[in-house]
C-alpha cells in the first residue's frame, strides 16, 4: 500500500481551510480529528463495488482509512488514495463518516488531472473538478 503523499494532505488541507467558511482562521485546526468510523459506498461507487473481491473491497477500505485518518484533519471535504491500480475518490465528515466516490482506473485518472489543469489541485472526479466542499456532503 501507498503512503499518503504529502501533496494529497496538503490539497486536503487546503480546502477543509477554503471550506470553514465565516470561521475565524485557525478555528478548523483546533477543532478534533475525525477519524473514520463507517464507509459508505456513493452510488457510482456501489456499482463498482459489486464486481469486486471481498479481499479487493477490504484493501480499497483499508487504504482510505489509513489515508483519511492519517491526515489528522477535523473533515476532509475531497481527496484521492491510490490501491490496486485504481485512484478511490473520497472524503470524511466530522462524525467519522468516510463516503468513497469513484473507482477509477489509475490512467484515466491521469488523463482527468492532465485535462482539468490547475484546477486539478482542488480534486478530480468522473463528472469534473471539485472545488467548493459543498460538491461532497453528505
Amino acid at each position: 500500500m501507498r503512503a499518503p503523499s504529502s501533496t494529497s494532505t496538503l490539497v486536503s488541507r487546503m480546502i477543509a481551510m477554503a471550506g470553514q467558511g465565516d470561521e475565524a482562521p485557525g478555528v478548523a485546526e483546533m477543532k478534533e480529528p475525525a477519524h473514520v468510523k463507517r464507509i459508505v459506498w456513493a452510488s457510482q461507487a456501489a456499482k463498482l463495488r459489486v464486481s469486486l473481491s471481498a479481499r479487493g473491497i477490504h484493501e480499497i477500505e483499508a487504504a482510505v482509512t489509513a489515508d483519511l485518518d492519517s491526515m489528522e484533519l477535523p473533515e476532509v471535504f475531497f481527496t484521492s488514495v491510490e490501491v490496486g491500480g485504481h485512484v478511490v475518490t473520497c472524503d470524511l465528515d466530522a462524525s467519522g463518516t468516510a463516503s468513497i466516490f469513484g473507482l477509477i482506473e489509475a490512467h484515466e485518472y491521469d488523463d482527468l488531472v492532465e485535462e482539468a489543469g490547475d484546477d486539478a489541485l482542488f480534486g478530480v472526479d468522473w463528472d469534473g473538478v471539485y472545488i467548493t466542499p459543498a460538491r461532497t456532503r453528505h
